[in-house]
């Protein structure tokens, strides 16, 4: 009786268990995880191109003194006890002395046909003089002038006595600029004498003023020639050197990542004027990048040759530039930086795991909860969703969808999202028609959010530290980094890749010294 009590026990719940078995085939759902589609052919990004800026210092010392060295140019010009007679009648002398010779900016005439550039913010209250150097001395004068006229004698002074000094300044302009090897070009460009206070003398409609001027110049511009010969002898090249060499090898900004200048051309914004020294300002322009891995080989060629402007054909030295060779078109100063932030679909997959995990789907009495998701790289810039679920059905489906992202917000999400063939195939022969209707995709699209934030800003704080370092002891950098912002994602089979353009700038400081 025991054991005839047993078998029915036994046979029953083998009934059950064959009919539980057979319930849980039609609610199952596994489908097979999709193949790969091919890799696709990724175009090369287009890289900004950015500007370098390398102010390096050129001493002009050995100029001035030339320009206040007495045996070049006098610091007496004393023709007080000489008569010169000017060809239209009568006679004058004059007098003057000079001071040392400073750099200045145009403060007279000149200033008004002489091109303008500005560098911006960076150099603020600095501007460049165009071409053009000036130097400026102060002078003292006094004239003397006898007329004979009708049979009478008349004379005048001025800068006597009580007048005495007239002042006026006694200036230089120098056309300067460089050469494609980095040397310093210069030639005289003129010598004038700018009365502060002139003189109203004038003798058989003469102006004695202009003739003094003329006088004083013409003994000038030799020992002028002579001075602008030193600035022909210096030059910038052993510091470019140094610059170029020191920006084209990579910079480590975390382990396994650098970022890569990929240095292109040197080309010159101009002078800049600080006491006895000038600024020559060079413009580096590069195409900047952040990689992954290994430390990359240094990615820019010897120095190039600097570019310089177009000239005149008969062209024969810097001083014959002419205006319509010397417009300058506006030069950005941005420094850009592309970077592509790798994200590995494990780190993604927990985040997206516990934006879905407990979400509950009911539909016709019918509840399925969410217990997992994970997200996989597919291939042709795709990813694969995998969704796992309990309840009233148990497994999990795939979706497919294409990663975009929402620059405002710096959110990834996936478009167009769908059911693969594997998962959409058991959906129409095996689910149950409640399944069906279930809206899972639905439900979940608009929580498939993945903010990158967080990522993009450990790269922009490692790069603006990477900017602001010592490269050598004689180069380093100071650089800023005003927003960074991801403008494309794209999905490789290994990892998810934002894209990101950051703005700053980049100023180089150069010195001849450790």
């Amino acid at each position: 009786m025991f054991l005839t009590s047993r078998y029915h026990v036994v046979a029953t719940m083998g009934v059950v268990l064959s009919l539980t078995s057979c319930a849980d085939t039609e609610f199952v759902l596994r489908p097979p995880a999709p193949e790969r589609f091919p890799p696709a052919v990724t175009p090369p990004p287009r890289i900004t191109e950015s500007v370098i800026t390398v102010p390096m210092r050129v001493d002009l010392s050995d100029f001035l003194n030339a320009t206040n060295n007495p045996n070049l140019i006098p610091k007496k010009f004393d023709h007080s006890g000489s008569v010169s007679k000017h060809p239209k009648g009568g006679e004058y002398k004059y007098y003057a002395e000079r001071d040392d010779f400073s750099i200045e900016q145009p403060a007279h005439s000149v200033s008004n046909t002489e091109p303008r550039l500005s560098i911006g913010d960076w150099w603020k209250e600095i501007e460049l003089s165009g071409v053009s150097l000036f130097v400026s001395a102060p002078l003292r004068y006094k004239i003397g002038a006898r007329s004979h006229a009708q049979g009478a004698e008349s004379s005048a002074q001025c800068g006597d006595g009580s007048g005495w000094p007239r002042r006026a300044t006694l200036n230089g302009s120098i056309a300067i600029g460089m050469t494609s090897d980095y040397g310093v070009s210069a030639s005289l460009r003129s010598v004038t004498v700018h009365p502060i206070e002139p003189c109203r003398l004038r003798i058989s409609d003469v102006d004695l003023q202009q003739a003094v001027n003329t006088a004083l110049s013409d003994q000038a511009k030799e020992g002028f020639n002579s001075a602008v010969s030193r600035l022909n002898a210096l030059s910038l090249k052993p510091r470019a050197e140094d610059v170029w060499t020191a920006l084209r090898n990579p910079i480590q900004l975390e382990p396994d990542i650098w970022l890569l200048l990929n240095l292109d051309k040197v080309r010159r914004a101009g002078f800049s004027k600080d006491g006895h020294v000038v600024k020559d300002i060079l413009q580096i322009i590069a195409h900047p990048v952040i990689v992954h891995g290994a430390e990359p080989p240094a990615s820019s060629p010897a120095l190039p040759p600097l570019e310089t402007e177009a000239v005149s054909p008969d062209f024969r030295g810097v001083a014959d530039v002419q205006d319509a060779y010397t417009e300058k078109q506006p030069v950005s100063e941005k420094f850009h930086v592309l970077a592509d932030i790798q994200v590995d679909y494990g780190t993604l997959s927990q985040t997206l795991s516990k934006q879905l995990k407990g979400r509950r789907i009911e539909t016709k009495g019918n509840v399925i909860t969410i217990t997992g998701a994970g997200i996989f790289g597919l291939g042709n810039n795709q990813v694969l969703l995998r969704v796992e679920f309990t309840g009233d059905a148990r497994g999990y489906v795939y979706l497919i969808g294409k990663p975009e992202i929402n620059v405002m917000t710096e959110a990834v999400y996936l478009s167009g999202l769908r059911y693969d063939l594997g998962t959409t195939h058991l959906l129409q022969t095996t689910a149950p028609a409640w399944f069906n209707d279930a809206p899972l995709r639905e439900t979940i699209a608009p929580e498939i959010v993945l903010g990158v934030t967080p990522m993009i800003d450990r790269i922009r704080d490692s790069l603006r530290t990477g900017l602001n370092r010592t490269l050598t002891p004689t180069v380093s950098m100071q650089g800023t980094v005003t927003s960074m912002q991801g403008i494309t994602v794209s999905a490789d089979v290994d990892a998810l890749y934002i894209r990101t353009m950051s703005n700053g700038t980049l100023n180089v400081l150069a010195s001849s010294e450790p």
